[in-house]
């Protein structure tokens, strides 16, 4: 048999054309997800599809054990899973979680002079080393001692203290605080923790005080590990994202006496209870009539262009003694 005249047929040509292009639409789709993941954590080149597999895979379970954890456990579920994340993704450690000085100006500003400050889940404490350095005392917290003793050493004479970011009174006298912080932290708590959350950092505000926090808007979202996959909705460690409807009424049942947006712009800040009012209507608005989850993205990126973050940022008040 002459092995140079074979020919293939043609429905087998047709088979080999289809893998080639699966395989390449494959490349691209596997490029893609590791462009976004690198982009969504600040990490270079040196991140390949091996990693973003072993995170998914490692978030996936993490997020299953937080979810079905019971209230008694809970604390030790969650500093467990946050400790495993980090030793088992030390990439993640080297992350780029720097803020523009406007961010940093813009907290100056919220926070009255000579504040007693506590911050919830301070990772490596920018913000509250910024604030020292404007003259406040402040505390910060992290859910174990792995994740706090590692910034011990860059902390410019800042304490930091061991909570579980829930039952803030149990670990932190009453009344000892004039400001609780906390940024891009309450959307991993467990949903059934949120109330308890409240209560508590108003439990240790000083009469007068304020809590002040930012966390991801669910409509612009997810802003989780999900992204990097293009979900709808957040499935990873971002038990859940909000709306400035649910959390002022979650505030307020609280017993926080006022609350209000904060409004960032070039040179200031504003805190405003009717503009709160306004997003708080936008958000049932956009609930009722637009369905789709990939509308709401483009709705809040068309909003962020005329100054609605697609972030919430309130203030909530304890009532003056």
């Amino acid at each position: 048999m002459d092995f140079g005249t074979c020919s293939i047929s043609h429905r087998d040509a047709i088979t080999i054309s289809r893998r080639r292009q699966s395989v390449g639409r494959w490349a691209v789709l596997v490029s893609d997800v590791v462009s976004r993941y690198r982009r969504n954590y600040g990490l270079g080149d040196e991140i390949g599809i091996e990693q973003v597999q072993a995170h998914e895979q490692l978030e996936a379970r993490l997020t299953r054990e937080l979810l079905a954890s019971t209230p008694e456990l809970r604390w030790e579920v969650f500093s467990a899973a946050y400790t495993e994340l980090y030793e088992s993704l030390p990439w993640l450690n080297t992350t780029d979680d720097s803020r523009p000085e406007w961010w940093m100006a813009t907290w100056r500003k919220l926070v009255p002079a000579r504040s007693d400050v506590i911050e919830i889940g301070s990772g490596r404490a920018a913000l509250l080393r910024d604030l020292v350095r404007s003259g406040h005392r402040c505390v910060a917290t992290e859910i174990s001692p792995e994740r706090g003793s590692k910034h011990l050493a860059e902390s410019d004479g800042l304490q930091w203290h061991i909570t579980d970011g829930i039952h803030l009174a149990s670990f932190e006298p009453d009344e000892s605080f004039d400001v609780v912080i906390s940024t891009q932290v309450i959307e991993h708590f467990h949903p059934d923790d949120l109330p308890a959350h409240f209560a508590n950092a108003r439990r240790i505000l000083r009469p007068g005080g304020r809590y002040l926090f930012d966390t991801p808007h669910r409509s612009s979202g997810p802003h989780d590990l999900s992204r990097v996959f293009d979900y709808d909705r957040a499935q990873f460690m971002h038990l859940k994202e909000y709306t400035h409807d649910e959390l002022a009424c979650a505030l307020k049942a609280a017993g926080f006496d006022k609350v209000k947006a904060v409004i960032a712009f070039p040179g200031g800040v504003i805190q405003t209870g009717f503009g709160l009012r306004l997003l708080r209507l936008l958000d049932r608005i956009e609930d009722r009539t637009v369905t789709r989850t990939r509308s709401k993205r483009i709705l809040r990126a068309l909003l962020s262009k005329v100054g609605v973050s697609r972030n919430i940022w309130l203030a909530a008040y304890r009532k003056s003694a």
